[in-house]
């Protein structure tokens, strides 16, 4: 019994090892069978990889000393400066620095040594520290520093910066068209004929040889070899391939239609005087046919060519308001059809403008080509392709005609700076987002393609966009409406300019014809003044006349005599004084 046990225990004990690991390789160890840790940890990692964080940094403020003003320090041969540049790089404030003060002085210290002056050294000497911003200008004294430190207040101004919209817009469309007749008549009337219909041997897929009939009257085959192996027989064709009993009139006939749109919407943000440049670039795989010699059939090889969409702009803001343009655009596209067959070509659009000038928000057409080419080529056997329907037996035609229009179109504006960082990202957030889309048990089984879902996204795209429209009506209409208050304003303030100078003419007017009056009441003050002079000249004249006694007749003498002998207070006589002083009272 004890054996029996002793025997059991050693058996069982060998066996725990195998059970235990056969447990560990089935529940774990690894997880080597199970999936569902593999499937949360790939979505765990793709979630995270999904979102989009916020920058934390963003608030961060500039230090404190980057807004403190300049400072100084004296040292034995000047002042050193210390400036912070505000608005521009301090390499391209030290450039003008020196340029604008790099001119040389005398040395101050004349009365010690005269032949000093004679020795000129400069008078400025700037170092630029670009990892702060910051320029070290070692000036003579203060007065100097003072003159640099309004030059840079002149200067170091804040930018303009520069939002230049680009719109390109290519189309091209081309039509081709072409018929090729094979005929090929053999044991005609008991004889061997033959019109036409040569042939070529071709190796098959299998490697065997096979004939192939060329067409008599070829069209766009023979500029094109892929045209062989396209188009529509239209014939008849009887005993074929029982050799000399063989008639064929076949015409095989091929039109295409092939159009090309290609529409960019570059824009680009970029400061006064700096260029600003897009590239895109695709580097497009081309098949090309190699022979060599040593090789007995030609063998394909891929090459690899770059096709690339450019935009460089160099904007200037000039004091009148209006906005230069320095513009070199290239648009490729590996994608235009080309030919009978639509072979993909690669093609480039290139244009060059040393400088435009143009409003800011006006539209500027700065290069525009239209293209259209149209050939037609017509082959057969004379007077025999006239023929009205069994012409077309005996003739083919290669007909092409393609147009190409491309437009360049730039729109500058003054930039608005940039977007709060925080609508910034909920517009990436809601570019990066997935459509909502709840399913149910109701939704599976009434929907199992999801039609609805799509339908609803659709709606949901067609809503926004018609609120769109109808926000941007009504900005519209407000900015309609704001024109007319500023047009109400403009006339109100029209009419006061206008009341206002009519009652300055009313004014002026007046002032005219006041003094107008007073140049009359002048006049006839002056000539009032005249006739008094004369008048005073006049009785000066009858009182000089009344005191100087005029000589009598003998008998007037005797009498006077007499009176005066009789009476001597009647000497002068009484008439002239009278008329004397009416003269005097009328003046």
């Amino acid at each position: 019994m004890l054996d029996r046990l002793v025997k059991f225990t050693s058996i069982s004990l060998l066996r725990w090892p195998v059970v235990i690991v056969g447990l560990s390789f089935l529940t774990g160890c690894g997880d080597f069978f199970a999936a569902k840790p593999t499937e949360l940890q790939t979505q765990l990692i793709l979630n995270e990889l999904r979102q989009i964080k916020e920058n934390p940094n963003i608030g961060n403020p500039l230090p404190e000393l980057y807004r403190q003003p300049a400072e100084r320090i004296e040292v034995s041969d000047g002042v050193k400066l210390f400036y912070f540049c505000k608005n521009h790089p301090a390499e391209k404030l030290a450039e003008l620095i020196n340029a604008q003060f790099s001119k040389f002085f005398k040395a101050a210290a004349a009365p010690q040594n005269p032949q000093a002056n004679d020795y000129p050294r400069p008078t400025y000497t700037v170092s630029p520290n670009s990892a702060a911003n910051q320029l070290i200008i070692h000036c003579p004294n203060n007065q100097e520093a003072d003159k640099v430190l309004e030059f840079l207040n002149k200067v170091d101004v804040p930018p303009i910066q520069v939002n230049v919209d680009c719109l390109i817009v290519e189309r091209f469309a081309d039509v081709t068209m072409d018929w090729e007749t094979t005929i090929k008549v053999e044991n005609l009337l008991g004889e061997k004929i033959t019109l036409g219909g040569k042939s070529q041997l071709v190796e098959a897929p299998d490697g065997s040889l096979q004939e192939v009939l060329l067409p008599a009257f070829p069209g766009a085959s023979l500029r094109e070899s892929k045209r062989a192996t396209f188009g529509l027989d239209l014939g008849y064709w009887k005993n074929q391939g029982i050799p000399g009993h063989e008639f064929r009139a076949v015409v095989d006939l091929l039109i295409s239609r092939g159009y090309l749109k290609i529409l960019m919407n570059p824009t680009i943000e970029t400061v006064n005087g700096k260029k600003g440049a897009i590239r895109l670039r695709d580097n497009v795989p081309l098949q090309k046919i190699v022979e060599k010699p040593g090789f007995d059939e030609p063998f394909n090889l891929t090459e690899y060519q770059w096709v690339e969409d450019s935009l460089e702009v160099t904007p200037y803001v000039y004091a009148d308001g209006s906005i230069g343009l320095t513009t070199k655009i290239q648009l490729g596209s590996k994608s235009k059809p080309e030919g009978v067959v639509q072979t993909s070509i690669i093609t480039e659009r290139t244009i060059d403008v040393a400088e435009n000038r143009i409003k800011p928000g006006d539209s500027l057409v700065i290069g525009g080509m239209r293209k259209s080419e149209e050939r037609g080529v017509i082959r057969g056997v004379p007077f025999l392709k006239d023929l009205p329907v069994l012409g077309i037996l005996f003739s083919s035609k290669d007909y092409e005609e393609k147009a190409t229009e491309v437009i360049f179109v730039l729109t500058p504006s003054i930039s608005s700076g940039g977007v709060e960082y925080s609508k910034m990202i909920n517009k990436m957030k809601q570019k990066h987002a997935k459509p909502e889309y709840q399913t149910g048990l109701q939704q599976t089984l009434t929907d199992p393609f999801g039609a609805a879902a799509y339908t609803n996204l659709m709606e949901q795209q067609a809503a926004r966009a018609e609120f769109e429209r109808l926000k941007a009506e009504i900005e519209k209409v407000e900015a309609l409406q704001e024109m007319d208050q500023i047009k109400e304003k403009l006339i109100e303030t029209a009419e006061q300019v206008l009341s206002e100078k009519t009652r300055a003419a009313q004014a002026q007017s007046e002032a005219r014809k006041a003094q107008e009056e007073a140049e009359k009441a002048k006049e006839q003050a002056e000539k009032a003044k005249k006739e008094a002079e004369e008048a005073k000249m006049r009785a000066d004249e009858l009182k000089a006349q009344t005191e100087r006694p005029k000589p009598l007749p003998e008998k007037a003498r005797v009498e006077a005599k007499e009176t005066t002998d009789t009476n001597p207070e009647k000497v002068k006589p009484e008439a002239e004084n009278k008329k004397a002083e009416a003269a005097a009272e009328k003046a």
